[in-house]
């Protein structure tokens, strides 16, 4: 009988496990131990940077859950990046490589734990990720597809332990490429008994065969220049004797299935080559230094942070005493740079050579031209105690330093109550610039709610903004509504959205007023049949009652 008590929920699960943490702690375990904290404090830094939560420590290492499987994967993209950069300015002992497992499925809540089926599977996924990677369940793969730059590949069926069914699963990759098919010996494995023992016999004959034909091999040499490429094939997975060896009978060659022929090769990603004006966050006259970067010799390395501040090294020995001086030349300017150092400061390796090996796909924009083409007349001056989405001391610091600079700045918000704005040399910089970083960090597209000391966009006054409107998260709608929606997005005058309960949409522009606005859009809301009709956005801001 079923405990009705049980509180059950669907969520996605990472588990992180340590590369080979009984080694290190044989050798030294405080060491290790002091490594390893260090090393987790990162990790579940990273995981609250993208709202998920730690359940439990599991020794050397842990597990931790996400709402969203989106943002589960980036955040492990994020710590593998980490560690990655953390080990390319360390010594021999400090190096520390992670396994990581992805699961989304049901859970059982156990007071701050989580229990059921969904954590195991993650667990025997993280233990068959490669050192540095990162492995997914299936339900994970089809919630990233088409969201995240990554590539994957198919390893298929897995069957591991103490888990009753196999589990379909993927490694991602970061090459942005369709997931490759799965191997051979993947869908060898899901034969029936009767193949398994063909195959098997298979296997057992063509390595007699390979036996007899290496001695005739190391004898004669081969006959032609194909006949030195050993080509696997998807029976018997071992390598095609010489040709000189082919003429040989099998003992069983009446009883061994035929070779199937191998599965056409799939062609690798390219990665991304590095282009100057396509690097994110460095500010427009630094663009020379970008240049001499693509054209200098290897082996060369870049590195940068989302402030913009980055370092090269060029003309090294090889690529990875290029990434560790890169990097170390980065981080020191970081900490000159900047007064006080947030978890995202730290630089990351954005290209080895003139290859892109940046884990993260392009920081999310609006549409051009990102700020309305009028700005709001009469000009609305910027005021921080009237900005919306923005703590206490995030107004302190834009009265003290924002509102005090000499340098074009934009003021960005961005979703879940975030704001940004860094100093640039022009005001198309700082609006590029800002948005780049606000993207990058909230994943969204941000809005610039101040150019200067001029505010660029009118606050609502009859509701209360809750978020900033992002398009991508209103349902289906149709092209018409489509096109009506870039054009609010860029408007500087009075507009509102709303929504219904049966996913009607009533979106409105070019009003002289607040409550114009709102009750045109509630009136085309309603008009189309909608339900339940109600206001969900005034201007860029989502809104609710006062």
């Amino acid at each position: 009988m079923s405990d009705t008590n049980l509180v059950r929920r669907l969520t996605t699960i990472i588990a992180i496990d340590v590369v080979a943490f009984s080694t290190m702690s044989a050798r030294d375990e405080e060491h290790a131990l002091a490594l390893l904290g260090a090393r987790m404090d990162i990790a579940g830094t990273l995981i609250r940077h993208h709202r998920g939560r730690v359940f439990k420590l599991t020794g050397d290492g842990l597990l931790a859950e996400f709402a969203s499987p989106v943002e589960a994967v980036r955040a492990a993209l994020e710590i593998q990046e980490a560690m990655r950069s953390a080990n390319a300015t360390s010594g021999e002992n400090d190096q520390l490589n992670l396994r990581i497992g992805i699961n989304l499925g049901d859970i059982v809540e156990s007071g701050d734990d989580l229990m059921g089926d969904a954590v195991n599977v993650a667990v025997r996924l993280e233990s068959i990720a490669t050192t540095g990677g990162i492995c997914v369940s299936s339900s994970v793969y089809e919630q990233i597809t088409g969201k995240l730059m990554l590539g994957a590949e198919d390893i298929g069926d897995q069957h591991v332990k103490n888990i009753p069914r196999p589990i379909h699963a993927y490694r991602l990759t970061l090459d942005g490429g369709k997931p490759t098919p799965p191997h051979p010996a993947h869908e060898a494995a899901k034969a029936s008994p009767r193949s398994r023992v063909l195959l098997v016999g298979g296997i057992v004959t063509a390595l007699a065969i390979v036996a007899i034909g290496g001695t005739f091999y190391l004898r004669q040499g081969p006959t032609s220049g194909a006949a030195q490429t050993a080509q696997p094939t998807s029976a018997t997975l071992v390598p095609t004797p010489p040709a000189s060896v082919a003429a040989v009978p099998p003992a069983a060659s009446a009883t061994t299935p035929a070779a199937t022929p191998p599965p056409a090769a799939t062609a690798a990603p390219q990665p991304r080559s590095f282009v100057p004006k396509e690097v994110p966050f460095v500010p427009d006259f630094r663009s020379r230094a970008l240049e001499s970067y693509a054209s200098a010799a290897d082996s060369k390395a870049f590195a940068l942070n989302v402030r913009g501040i980055f370092a090269m090294a060029t003309r090294r020995i090889d690529d990875a005493t290029a990434r560790r001086v890169a990097l170390e030349e980065c981080n020191k300017a970081v900490q000159r740079d900047v007064p006080v150092m947030r978890d995202y400061d730290r630089c990351m390796i954005y290209a080895v050579g003139n290859d892109v090996v940046w884990s993260f796909r392009s920081p999310a924009m609006p549409p051009p031209p990102y700020v309305p083409a009028a700005r709001p007349n009469p000009p609305i001056p910027f005021d921080p105690a009237t900005a919306p989405l923005i703590n206490a001391p995030a107004r302190k610091n834009l009265e003290e330093h924002y509102l005090k600079s000499d340098r074009s700045r934009a003021l960005v918000l961005g979703h879940n109550r975030f704001d940004w704005w860094t100093p640039s040399q022009n005001d198309q910089d700082a609006i590029r610039r800002n948005l780049q970083i606000c993207g990058h960090l909230t994943g969204r597209p941000c809005v610039v709610y101040a150019l200067n000391n001029e505010t660029l966009v009118r606050t609502p006054q009859t509701m209360r903004p809750v978020n900033v409107l992002i398009p991508q998260d209103i349902g289906s709608i149709t092209p018409d509504q489509r096109q009506a929606l870039d054009q609010y997005l860029i408007a500087n005058d009075w507009r509102a959205l709303a929504l219904s309960s049966n996913g009607r949409v009533g979106i409105v522009s070019g009003k002289t007023s607040e409550s114009e606005a709102t009750a045109e859009a509630l009136r085309i809301c309603t008009q189309s049949g909608g339900l339940d009709c109600a206001i969900n956005s005034i201007g860029p801001f989502r809104v609710a009652p006062n």
